[in-house]
């Protein structure tokens, strides 16, 4: 598969065309302190435990800080074959534009 870069404004249209599952790739303590919608706190550096946790045919929306290591964790995603998309500008980019 591949990985895809979205703007905070298609979040929702991702999630239900695609019936996506968001993830915040954050620490956890910043996932506890705000996060978006329902997202589900799978921080990076745990990626090798939690990625064959989802299957390959349901699509992972991810968001991290300003969008650098979503962006990381999509791409590596997309080369084990899911279908990964990366929030451009990360969660300070969905709470300036659509809220957190």
């Amino acid at each position: 598969m591949a990985f895809y870069l979205i703007a905070p404004e298609e979040i929702q249209t991702v999630l239900s065309e695609k019936r996506a599952v968001l993830i915040d790739v954050r620490e956890r303590e910043e996932y506890l302190e705000e996060h978006y919608g329902n997202a589900r706190n799978c921080p990076y550096e745990n990626i090798d435990a939690w990625m064959n946790y989802f299957p390959r045919n349901r699509a992972l929306v991810l968001y991290c800080d300003y969008g650098s290591t979503s962006l990381l964790a999509a791409r590596r995603l997309g080369k084990a074959g899911y279908e990964a998309y990366t929030v451009v500008g990360g969660f300070d980019a969905i709470k300036r534009r659509i809220g957190g």
